[in-house]
Formats: C-alpha cells, structure tokens, sequence
C-alpha cells in the first residue's frame, strides 16, 4: 500500500488511543521524529518491525493490527517468478552472469521510468543483443527498492495475440467473471499495485500491441516496459534502442566468457591480446554472439578459433545484405557454430525448435526421434546452442531466443516440420492426459508444478494443434485433459480460450475426446459466473452420453446442470440431478467421482435447510476425497461441512473444519481455496461476536475474488448472509466499511493467517 494509506491510519489510531507524538514514540520504542516524519508521508518505506512496534503501542486488535501492518508494505504483487498461479523462468535468473557495457543504458531505462510522462518504454535491438539482461537488471533494482513491484511475463513461447491479455490474467492469477471485461479487470489490479509490467520478447505479437494502450488509458499507475527486436508503434510510447557493443567491451566480455569456459587460459600476452581483437571484430559486439564463439574455447585453440570464425562469417554476410548488420553477424555466428554440427546433430538441433520454454530429455527424445539424443544435446551445449537449467529437477534445457529462431528456420526448411510439430503436439497431450487423474490424488502438488514448467510448451502444442488443418483428436485430448489444471491455477479465461478453440475446430463434433472439453468448459464457464454457457455445454454433454459405456459423461452432465440449478436457486430441480449423478458414480465404481458427487449432494442439501443431513453426506464426502489422497476436494468439502455445523449451531465443529480447510488452502498456494475460506471464516466472526474481524475478512476474500475470474454464487452468499447483516449492524456501517476497506488491502494469504490466529482452534496456529 502507499506511504500515505499509512500515514493516515495511524494519525486515526494515535487520535483514538488519545496519544502524543511523543507518547506513542516512546511507547513503540522509536523516535518522535520518526512517528512526525511517518505520518507526514515523509517515509517512503515502514520496516515491518516498527510497524509491528507501533500497532502494539496503539494497543490495536488482531484485525485492526493486520490491516494496519499491512497498509505499511509496498502494494502487494504477484510475478510469474513467484509461487502460486503463476508460469514461467524466473526473470532473476538472467542475471547469473554479469552484464558489461550497459550502464549508460541502464541509468537511461531506469531514468525513464522513474518519469511521470513515461508510461510505456521499449528497448528495441536485434536478437542477442541483451534487450531481455538488460531488463531484468533495471527490474532487480526497482525490485530492490519497491519489492512486488515488477510483474515478469515471458513471451517468447506465445504465437497468438488474441492471448496476450489472457497470459497476463494467468501471471496475475487474475481474470473477468461473466460480465466483465477482461482488460478492466486487469486495469483495475494493475492500478492498485502501481505494477510495473514487463512484457518480455513482444515482436511475435506486434498485432496486439493496441491492447497494451488500452491498459494504459485505464491504469493510471500502470508503467510498461517492453523488449522487442521492433518497436509498438502505440501512442505514448518511448523506445529505448540498444546497440552492440564498443569493441573494448566486447572483448572484455569475451574474455570473460573464454576464462569460464577454460580457466587457466592466457589471453593477456601480446599473441592473445591480438588474437582476442581478431575474434571479436567480426562478431560485432553482439554479446550472444561473443559467447558463442567464447564457447568454442573448450575445444580450440584461440588462433584456430580466429581463423575458423572470421572465413565463414564473410561468406555468410556477403549473403544477406538485407539484413541489419547487427543481425547478419548474430544470424552468421549461429550459422557458423551449426555448421560445426554433424549432420545427426544439426537434426537434433532443428527439431528441438519445437520446443517454447525448454524440455525433458524424455520430451527430447520423443519428439526429436533420433538416436543417443542425450549425447547430441550435451554437444549442442558445447557448441553455446543450447543452454542447461542447472536448478531444475529433472533436468532442463533451452534454446535462447535467437538461436531457437534460427533452428525453426531449419526446421520449416526441412521435410520433417510438420512431423515433428505433430509429435510435439501429441507428446504434450500425453503428458497432459497421464497427468490429469494425478490432479486428483495425493500427488497432485507435484504435478501442478510439473505442468506449470512446462506451460510455454502446452500453449505451443495447443497453437499447433487448433490449427484448421490439425487433428482435432489431439487438441481436444489436450484440453480434456488440462482444464482442471486450468481450473486448480485459477486460468479460467486462458483455459476457455483454448477449450472453445479446439471444440470449433473442423470434425471436432465426432472426436470421442469431445466429452472431457464439453465437461472442462461447462465447469470453467461456471467459474466465471457464466451459467448460460455452462448450461449449453452441460445439455451437449448430456445429449452425447446416452450410450451405457458413457455413464460417467452422463454423470457429469447431470452434475453440471445440477450446479447450474443451485446458481438459480432451484433446489428442488438440483437435488434429483445431482442424487442420479451419484447413483451413476456408484455404479462405475469411480471412486473419486462418487466422493465430489458427495459433496455436491451435500451442498444443495445445506442450501434447502437440512444441515443434519448435509454433515452425514459431507462427511462421506471428505473421507472419500482423503482416501483418495485429493487434499483439493478434502478441504472444499471442509468448507461445505463447516458450513453446516455452522447453520446446525455447532460453532467450534465449525472453526475446526474452516481451519482445517485454510492449512490445505496454503499449503497447496491456492488463492481461489483460500479466499473461500477466509470468506468462511468471515460468516464465523460474524456468528463468533467479532464483528470488526469480519469486516475485515469480508472485504480481503471481496477483493480476492475481484482478481480471481470467479465470482461468489447467489446460493452460496445467502448461506452466511444473515450473520454479516448482524454483524454489519452491530458493527454499524461507518466502522462496517472502513474495516472491509482496510481487509481489501491484505493479500488472501495474510487474511487466512488472521482468521486462523483469531478465529481457528489452537492447532490452527
């Protein structure tokens, strides 16, 4: 939050607890100029110690306290190097070698966006040059300065414009509920973090660059930086072009990259020096470029390196005066380490082209389909063409930008690109299809975060199999499969997206796979609070699962259109739906099928008023989600069941379930759980007399949802509705407000914490 928000609490705090300056200064153990210069604005930053120092001076609440240490933080963010809902390389990691050369560069971006006027900066230069090094060095220093400030999204892997905002969404963990759109959403939380936005490698996806002044327009404190090999071409924008390097740099540079490779290595004597000057001429001072040729030094000697280096790199450019000159030399070099290859090697290294964000060797041997594959990639790295994770488990590998582009070009030349695009595809809905049923047991976490590494990949496979002359067979497998995955990430827009276009491409209405997409969508739909759509997909879905051996689709079925009826309020229409959606669950003896039919039955229980029989139902269902080892289902069937201990009257029965659900909420990152049980949890402070508690909790689990492309069903907030109207009315609305104020600046995962310190049994703590 802003210095100012804080400031102004606690001038209010100090007035209430009727203390000086000087008073509260000595209470908290701090300086009186320091609690003048802190309610005067004057601190940019509150260091969580003497915020803490100062609430317990003021004698302040759990709640009134978390809220009021909470405005003391810089606006809460989310990045896609983060935990949680969010995909992608940790921008952080481009800075593990140094960066030579740039610092007049780097003072210029920071400059500019430090600048009022600036709103939309875009460094521009050819690939290799270190447009995206040179971005994250700004953004580790604004990070340095303004944590959870700078939102990283990597772009490289994306193809289609109409997905950019929809990839931002799913970075932010945020999206539009029926009804809303998407870019005022993400507008709005964009502007209430004063998010700096990085858009990283943007010049695939120059058509939606009218979209990035929409925001702008919309988000007053919204900055942008982009890197792109072009620039936007919007209103407003400045760009920033980044040259190559001066020669003393590149050699500098150089020689740095030759002492990693080969340590030991004598480059300062008079033959060294020349031959380093000799190296580095031709490559232009185009830092990828130097730390490919520097990678030969394995295995050549310098001289020979000089001379190898400098015919073909004449040869090549005399081919391509088309190109920048830049460019031509980056093209040349690579060209030049590729033709090192042997022919084995130079297959491997086109195929691997297929690959957006990196691969397994198990994915690498699939889809490249050649022989001692893991013999080709450790010589690819060698040669600098590939580049190793060393921090991933199991391990990783990728092709930089520049060099990916340039083995695509090798591979659509070639007579195999559309086999090998083809096995991509298939290889990633495989992956997708053995992971599904694993969302749903015990491993679950691990394979959430096993699907998040490989995202860049399932959109590329996606991309290539929605295509109009795609088998729609593996499209629609793909997206049958994922869309609990989309669904437990919160990727409710980015998952419609992709569902919607398998299901319209061509032959699609006769794939057996069409089942899995129609039950994905209907339940994505419904997320988002659109139950038309989830209606059209729930009766396609039933009209299609008529045949005995399609009993779980017709089960599926009947449990959307039984949820569709609980969003209506038709209870009466649900329950028969959803008892039938059980009997057909039983009767395949499908397990984890049976346990949510469970919960589902026990939810439109509750909501006719039999809270007796909803615990007994709930009950069941939570012991069949444990047996099955799904801790997603277990703690949303929790919610459920605290639920009706509540509205039974059985208060600590209640907490302990609410609790219980909240830790599994947590430990699995998962804000969309999370924020329903803190909105539990609010019911339960209102019930519990601790009505400033549930303002608080009120408006935290109000504002997660806001981000979150989900909404609260009618049904569900009429359950607690009673209680909050008692609670707002003891409370009174003036103080009602200002809490649910306060609770829309905690994060949900702050929320959760003060409702299990406040609000949960002992262990809970």
């Amino acid at each position: 939050m802003s210095g100012a928000l804080f400031a102004e609490q606690l001038r209010a705090h100090r007035a209430s607890a009727g203390l000086t300056q000087a008073e509260l200064a000595g209470r908290a153990g701090i300086s009186e100029r320091a609690v003048s210069d802190i309610e005067r604005g004057l601190r940019r930053h509150v260091y969580a110690v003497t915020a803490r120092s100062l609430a317990d001076a003021l004698g302040l609440g759990p709640a009134d306290a978390a809220v009021f240490e909470a405005a003391a933080r810089p606006a809460r963010s989310t990045s896609v190097t983060s935990t949680g809902p969010v995909w992608g390389t940790d921008w952080r990691n481009l800075r593990r070698t140094s960066m030579l050369g740039r610092e007049t560069e780097f003072d210029q971006v920071l400059d500019a966006l430090t600048d009022e006027s600036t709103r939309l900066l875009t460094i521009t230069g050819t690939g290799g040059v270190g447009k995206s090094r040179l971005a994250a060095e700004v953004c580790w220093r604004i990070e340095s300065d303004e944590p959870g400030r700078v939102v990283w999204v990597p772009l490289a892997g994306l193809l289609q414009s109409e997905l950019l905002l929809a990839t931002v969404a799913t970075a932010l963990g945020v999206g539009a509920a029926a009804g809303e759109e998407l870019p005022a959403v993400l507008a709005r939380v964009l502007d209430q973090r004063r998010t700096l936005l990085v858009l990283d490698t943007f010049e695939r996806l120059l058509g939606a660059a009218p979209a990035l002044g929409v925001l702008l327009d919309r988000a007053t404190h919204l900055r942008i930086l982009v890197t792109s090999r072009a620039p936007l071409r919007v209103r407003g924008e400045r760009e920033q072009p980044l040259d190559a390097l001066p020669e003393p740099v590149a050699a500098e540079l150089f020689r740095e990259r030759v002492r990693s490779a080969r340590p030991g290595l004598n480059l300062e004597d008079g033959d060294a020096a020349r031959l380093v000057t000799d190296i580095c001429r031709p490559l232009a001072g185009v830092p990828l470029a130097l730390e490919l040729a520097a990678s030969r030094v394995r295995h050549m000697p310098l001289h020979l390196l000089s001379f190898e280096l400098e015919r073909p790199l004449e040869v090549l450019t005399d081919g391509e005066r088309d190109l920048p000159e830049r460019q031509r030399t980056m093209r040349s070099t690579i060209s030049w380490s590729h033709d090192l290859l042997g022919a084995g090697d130079q297959a491997v290294f086109r195929r691997l082209a297929a690959f957006a964000g990196g691969w397994t060797l198990n994915a690498a041997e699939q889809v490249c389909a050649a022989d001692r594959v893991i013999a080709a990639i450790s010589r690819l790295c060698e040669h600098g063409l590939v580049e190793p994770d060393p921090a991933t488990t199991p391990a990783r590998w990728r092709l930089l930008d520049p060099i990916r582009e340039y083995a695509a070009e090798q591979l659509a030349a070639s007579p195999e690109a559309d086999a090998v695009a083809r096995r991509h595809a298939e290889f990633y809905a495989e992956l997708a299809a053995t992971a599904a049923p694993l969302l749903l047991g015990s491993r679950q976490g691990e394979i959430r975060r096993s699907l998040r590494d490989e995202v860049a990949n399932l959109r590329a496979a996606l991309g290539s199999a929605t295509q109009a002359r795609a088998d729609p067979e593996v499209a629609l497998r793909a997206v049958g499969a994922l869309w609990m995955f989309w669904r437990l990430e919160g990727a409710f827009e980015e998952g419609r997206i992709w569902i919607q276009r398998a299901l319209d491409l061509p032959e699609a209405d006769d794939s057996p796979s069409r089942a899995n997409a129609l039950w994905g969508a209907a339940w994505l739909s419904y997320q988002r609070g659109d139950v038309p759509a989830a209606t059209a997909y729930g009766e396609e879905l039933l009209k299609r699962s008529t045949a005995p051996e399609a009993a779980l689709d017709c089960r599926n079925a009947l449990t959307i259109l039984g949820h569709v009826a609980i969003a209506q309020r038709r209870f009466a229409d649900a329950l028969p739906l959803l008892e039938e959606a059980l009997e057909l669950a039983r009767a395949s003896n499908a397990s984890w099928h049976v346990a949510t039919s469970l919960l589902n039955l026990g939810t439109v229980l509750l909501r006719q008023g039999a809270p007796r029989r909803a615990v007994e139902v709930l009950e069941e269902a939570v012991a069949g989600h444990d047996a099955a080892g799904d801790r997603h289902f277990a703690a949303h069937s929790l919610i459920e069941l605290g639920y009706a201990f509540l509205i039974w009257g059985k208060v600590e029965e209640a907490a302990a379930r609410f609790a219980a659900a909240t830790r599994t909420f947590l430990d699995l990152e998962e804000r969309w759980g999370a924020a329903e049980a803190v909105a539990a949890f609010a019911v339960l402070a209102s019930v519990s007399g601790h009505a400033q508690t549930a303002a608080v909790l009120s408006g935290a689990s109000e504002a997660a949802y806001a981000e979150m492309s989900t909404r609260v069903m009618v049904p569900d907030a009429e359950l607690g509705a009673p209680f909050m109207a008692h609670a707002r009315a003891v409370l009174g609305e003036t103080e009602w407000r200002l809490g649910v104020q306060g609770g829309r600046g905690l994060s949900v995962e702050e929320a959760a914490q003060l409702a299990l310190r406040t609000l949960g049994p002992p262990s809970a703590t």
